[in-house]
């Protein structure tokens, strides 16, 4: 009959990981109520979401767990009515379990007198001698390290020191000699202090051929019962890591159970103990002696195999012992205690134990962000675990992520299934131990049961087949090709830059093309290879060597294991290269089909970021016997592209027409040579060179910026123009926004605008769409021939030749009129060899053409034609396609028809839903936001310091809070779904709603994930931080989650949000909305979400009578008059900005005259690239260390360190030449000394100088 607790109804679980999930699920399977507690970076583990409630400790990390005060207050609030610690922690903690008692609540867990007794080991000795259970021979406490070695000298050597309070194979040193002795004492002595409040200090016998065996027993206060015995031998540092019930020594004798496990219930029952206990023993293997340890007052990490083994819930019975002890009872009544004594294991089980550690590294720890978790299920397969995808490892805790069980009919079955089982675990990210278990496991020598506590030590090899990352280099990330060139919704394409040189690399090791490679960026990593391998460098010069000797670039090469590769410094043109390895890198994750990173947004290759030092990236278990079989072969010269780029091929549009743009503005743009900024990278290329004269004043319901337009879909390659400032749209690029791209470099030349360099220039030379598919079957022919030649099938070494004859079309393709009624005008623009913008109307915010544009989307959707994109806005969709599937002249002619077939009526219906979300209306976050863009980037604007005010000035409002009403009382229509992972753009479908606001300029860098932004007639809603130029009016929750694991989302759909979703917004407490933040952090927040339906003759209608209401009216005329008086301020201060950037420059160079004619013979330290000065390290008087970092520079993402050199040592600093915020050249001064040598010194680019910024 089913126990039902009648006493225990809420049990609150005061641990974390894997343990703490155990035990809510066993509270759950009870029918008991759980509450789970957690730090902030434990916010995501599944003991948070998966607990009925969950609790934000006051402390932090270990310490916010260890807080019995705010555990009893959390508990008091909660009405619980027991604790239960698991393992580790608190569970062994004496004044814990009496607090516990005390606030009367019942301690899940042994008495405190059990506690007591068996938290100090010579105690537990003691009590062993007593109930005749055999010790090993050992001494009482020493109190000095004489007592110490006049003890080991009488046991004889080897000997163990332990810590009286030590445990989980902490506080403990074996010992071989005096000498040993001597360093360990003081060593264990301290560690039990600090660890452990306790200094009692033991010796004991070290058996070095030994086995750990332990017996699990219960108890409930009166009699005591076992659960048969595990063996735990297989331990590294004095840890277990892999665990077995039986153990396959007591198995081969079976006289052996019988003893230990009389020994264990009669040291138990000495206690009168109570509740899951384990008596641990060591085990002689040469005589079979056996020897007590101590007694574990605990459940064991291991517990689960004795359950797989004995069919018994250890958790729940401890969780019914204590429901009894809370009904005023000694316990579990005996006769039921005792009839679930069994005579022996039913089959076999083993436990791995799965931890985020790197073994060829010493098993040092490896935190980081799991970004793909999958665990096998089966007959007999049991994981317990806490970890999911998307879970950040944090480095503040022990590193088991899970405990991998099998149970099977025997020994042999069950390691062959626990073989097949770690096998098909996925875990991805940092590194784990899989492999490590995997190679134990199928050792001969684990396979034969010989498990000594030494095994792993002394006679098993473990063989590593990966890459040690001992300097990550500038920036160097995962790539592949061609990465996600259709995904939508704000997905950037990524994948190489230069995607030629990455295809050729593969090629040259035998990969796949477009398989993933490591892009480096200006300078290289150093990598310790632990296995032989094939790899190819291809791309811009640098230096390669193996272990100092120099390596040819473009050349198929093999290194052997233990070997180091390094990649120097970008020599002359290009700054990217590429490094294949054959069989790629097998445990990169597959992220939205690619394994292509995205750093920007934090997602792809290796944890979402860039390189960094200690990375362990694992290779193909194949690696030395291709390496064995390969042989080396250089590509001759004539083969490698040049990287000497001072021309890009572009196509006219879509804007840089005279709608936007003058013809003086178009002649500027393609007669300058533009020099590249010095915070170009993946996102953008930045440009530097003239201003453009614009054909209009200002962008209309776009913004106020003759640049700024309605928000619509970016073609990859965009010359993208922000104000007077420009950038090339690259991999990582945004595919949504409000500003202008007046050109579009063609696809295949892609990879060259991916290898410009910061300082270099460049011209952009227009051709035609014709042209740009010639090139590109180029390019494409030359991969092929490639792919030949280096397989030995062509002799002929393929050629690339990248010059086209002189052409030039239109940036309209096409342009309709309208008819005057329903149907509007439509522009066909051009947006490169890969896009079509279609643009309706006349760019007024028009719910009619938003409706249009949807109707016509969904006839292009049922054309089901490969590769197509279709990106819409609310006047205007971008469509991209695929030209070896469908050219741009025969996607215009097909969309153009779809276009004039759809019927103009505004009798239409739409099924769609309505999401509700919360919003906080003045967020703590925004204010920091707007005060940290005045601080770093523009410090007064129209917009500053409160963009509320603002937009009250500019809409003719009376008070902030009417601001804030038009969101309240509106709904919205996402009319579009892009810019970067799934940013919706919002459109008010109350006409009362409908504000203006400028947009920042220049941008901000960062935007707190959930905004609630205004730019120019739109609204938009952050899914998560990121930059943005939208006026900041709310906040509400993020709307994207990269792994797709919360409520809303998937691993296929971490967006929210689809074109023709609507919006409402509920008001909100900040209070309120942190308690709702944290529970959508934690993944316990679900949407309300509804289905609804758009009636566009209702909205319409709606928008026609407010033309003619006389308070709307007058509200529009008081909107036009603030709009205008802002502008005019704006135009003022960004002038005055403006003039004093020039002044400050002019100042400075004035500055730096006079400290160079003060200084007759300066040693000057240079920049060594275009860069922007980020920090100065030294001041004026400062003496000039050796290895000295001087000044840091930001560049293309990176923090450049420039180190003083050799001929400055000693010299004191007379001046800081460029100030933080400046911005420099290759040989601008950046500190100017005196003394040491008079010569100029210009700072060398190697990797150690280079960190991510």
């Amino acid at each position: 009959m089913e126990y039902k607790f009648s006493h225990i109804k809420k049990v609150l679980v005061a641990n974390r990981g894997e343990i703490a999930v155990r035990c809510i699920r066993a509270c759950a399977a009870c029918g008991i109520k759980s509450v789970s507690v957690y730090t902030g970076s434990d916010n995501t583990s599944e003991h948070v979401s998966l607990a009925d409630e969950s609790v934000l400790l006051s402390g932090k990390n270990v310490n916010g767990y260890l807080d019995i005060e705010n555990l009893l207050e959390i508990c008091r609030v909660h009405e619980v009515d027991a604790v239960i610690p698991g393992y580790g922690f608190l569970s062994e903690n004496v004044a814990t379990a009496q607090k516990i008692q005390d606030a009367g609540m019942i301690f899940v867990g042994p008495s405190t007198e059990s506690i007591l007794e068996m938290g100090q080991k010579h105690r537990a000795r003691a009590l062993a001698v007593a109930a005749n259970v055999p010790v090993v021979p050992g001494t009482e406490l020493l109190e000095s390290k004489e007592g110490a070695l006049s003890a080991a000298k009488e046991l004889g050597f080897p000997i163990m020191l332990k810590a009286t309070g030590g445990g989980g194979g902490m506080g403990l040193e074996v010992c071989h000699d005096e000498t040993e002795i001597k360093q360990a004492f003081a060593k264990v002595k301290s560690r039990d202090d600090s660890l452990f409040k306790n200094t009692g200090v033991f010796i004991e016998k070290y058996y070095a051929s030994s086995r750990h065996i332990e017996v699990q027993v219960f108890g409930n206060g009166v009699d005591v019962v076992h659960f048969g015995e595990r063996e735990c031998s297989i331990q590294r540092r004095h840890q277990k890591v892999i665990e077995e019930c039986p153990s396959p020594f007591v198995t081969s004798h079976q006289e052996l159970r019988c003893k230990l496990t009389k020994c264990a219930v009669d040291y138990a029952l000495q206690l009168k103990y109570k509740s899951a206990g384990t008596v641990e023993f060591l085990l002689d293997d040469i005589t079979g002696d056996y020897f007590f340890l101590e007694m574990n007052t605990r459940l064991q990490v291991e517990h689960g195999i004795t359950e797989l083994c004995y069919g018994v819930d250890l958790v729940a019975l401890m969780l019914r012992q204590a429901d009894h002890e809370k009904g005023s009872q000694v316990g579990i009544p005996s006769e039921y205690l005792l009839s679930l004594q069994r005579d022996g294991p039913v089959g076999a089980a083993i436990e791995a134990r799965v931890y985020a550690e790197v073994p060829f590294r010493n098993f040092a720890p490896s935190p980081g962000l799991l970004q793909a978790v999958e665990w096998p299920e089966g007959n007999g397969i049991r994981i317990d675990t806490w970890v999911k995808t998307g879970q950040r490892v944090a480095p503040y805790y022990d590193p088991l992520l899970a405990k991998v069980m099998v149970h099977d009919t025997n020994r042999d079955s069950a390691m062959a299934k626990m073989l097949t089982t770690l096998t098909t675990c996925t875990l991805q990210g940092p590194a784990t131990n899989l492999h490590y278990l995997s190679a134990v496991i199928s050792s001969d020598g684990f396979q034969k049961g010989e498990t000594l506590t030494n095994y792993l030590a002394t006679k098993f090899q473990y063989k590593p087949c990966a890459i040690d990352v001992l300097s990550p280099g500038a920036f160097t990330t995962v790539q592949d090709f061609p990465a996600r060139a259709t995904s939508g919704h704000g997905i950037p394409r990524g994948g190489p830059m230069d995607n030629i040189s990455s295809r050729v690399a593969n090629l040259l090791v035998g990969n796949d093309p477009g398989a993933e490679t490591l892009e480096v960026t200006i300078s290289g990593p150093e990598l310790l290879f632990t296995a032989p391998a094939i790899f190819s460098i291809c791309g811009a010069p640098m230096e390669v060597t193996i272990d100092g000797e120099p390596k040819p670039m473009w050349s198929r090469l093999k290194i052997k294991a233990g070997q180091k590769l390094k990649v120097g410094a970008s020599k002359s043109g290009g700054c990217r290269n590429y490094i294949a390895v054959k069989g790629g890198f097998p445990d990169v994750p597959v992220y939205l089909g690619s394994k292509a990173t995205t750093p920007s947004l934090k997602y792809g290759g290796t944890q979402g970021r860039q390189l960094q030092t200690s990375d362990y990236i694992a290779l193909s278990e194949h690696t030395a016997s291709w390496t064995e079989e390969a042989v080396e072969f250089s590509l001759p010269a004539s083969c490698i592209p040049s990287f000497e780029i001072s021309e890009v091929y572009v196509l006219h549009g879509p804007h840089d027409d005279g709608t936007f743009m003058t013809a003086k503005d178009r002649e500027m743009l393609y007669s300058t040579a533009w020099k590249i900024g010095h915070n170009s990278n993946r996102t953008g290329i930045r440009l530097i060179g003239p201003i453009p004269e614009w054909s209009r004043k200002d962008g209309g319901d776009g913004g106020a910026h003759p640049s700024n337009c309605f928000d619509y879909g970016y073609p990859l390659g965009g010359i993208n123009w922000g104000g007077d400032s420009s950038v090339v749209f690259s991999m990582d690029s945004p595919n949504l926004g409000g500003l202008i791209c007046s050109s579009t470099v063609i696809s295949a030349d892609l990879w060259r605008l991916g290898q410009l360099k910061p300082g270099e220039y460049v011209r952009f030379k227009p051709t035609t769409y014709d042209l740009s598919l010639e090139l590109a079957q180029r390019v494409e022919t030359y991969v092929a021939k490639m792919q030949e030649f280096v397989e030995g099938k062509s002799s002929g070494a393929p050629v690339l030749n990248l010059k086209l004859a002189p052409g030039e079309t239109s940036a309209i393709l096409k342009r309709v009129e309208g008819d005057g009624s329903a149907r509007p005008e439509v522009k066909y623009r051009q947006g490169g060899d890969s896009y079509i913008i279609i643009e309706f109307g006349k760019q007024m915010a028009d719910i009619t053409i938003t409706c249009r544009i949807r109707l016509l989307i969904e006839k292009l959707i049922a054309l089901g034609i490969p590769g197509m994109v279709m990106n819409p806005s609310i006047g205007g969709v971008t469509v991209q396609f695929d030209s070896k599937i469908i050219t741009q002249h025969e996607l215009l002619k097909k969309v153009d028809e779809l276009e004039s077939a759809i019927e103009a009526t505004r009798e239409v219906t739409i099924p769609v839903r309505t999401i509700r979300l919360p919003v906080v209306l003045d967020h703590p976050d925004l204010t920091e936001c707007l005060s940290r863009y005045m601080t770093t980037i523009r410090s007064t604007a129209g917009y500053l310091p409160d963009n509320v005010e603002y937009l009250r000035k500019a809409n003719g409002m009376s008070s902030r809070r009417e601001v804030f009403e038009i969101l309240l009382n509106s709904r919205f229509l996402i009319v579009s779904v892009g810019f970067l992972v799934g940013n919706p753009i919002l459109f008010p479908l109350n006409p009362k709603s409908q504000i203006m606001a400028q947009k920042f300029n220049p941008t901000r860098v960062s935007t707190p994930g959930g905004t609630v932004g205004i730019g120019g007639s739109l609204f938009s809603l952050y899914p998560v931080e990121q930059p943005g130029g939208y006026m900041l009016l709310a906040r509400t929750l993020e709307t994207w989650d990269t792994f797709g694991t919360k409520p809303g989302f998937s691993p296929s759909n971490p967006w929210l949000w689809e074109p023709f979703d609507m919006v409402t917004f509920s008001e909100v407490s900040v209070e309120k909305y942190d308690e709702i933040n944290a529970d959508f952090m934690a993944g316990k927040y679900t949407f309300d979400v509804s289905e609804d339906v758009f009636n566009l003759q209702e909205i319409y209608n709606e928008f026609e009578r407010a033309k003619k209401d006389l308070e709307i009216m007058a509200f529009r005329k008081a909107q036009k008059n603030g709009v205008a008086e802002q502008l005019t301020i704006e135009n003022e201060r960004y002038l005055g900005w403006t003039r004093t950037l020039a002044e400050n420059s002019a100042r400075e160079a004035k500055r730096l005259k006079a400290i160079l004619e003060s200084n007759p013979n300066p040693v000057n330290i240079e920049s060594p690239i275009d860069a922007n000065v980020w920090k100065v390290e030294v001041e004026v008087g400062d003496v000039l260390r050796k290895g000295q970092v001087v000044v840091i520079l930001e560049a293309m993402k990176m923090e450049i360190n420039v180190l003083v050199p050799d001929d400055a040592v000693g010299s004191v600093v007379q001046a800081i030449a460029s100030k933080p915020g400046s911005t420099v050249t290759p040989g601008n001064l950046l500190v100017v000394a005196k003394g040491g040598s008079d010569a100029r010194w210009k700072a060398s680019v190697n990797d150690k100088n280079f960190r991510e910024f």
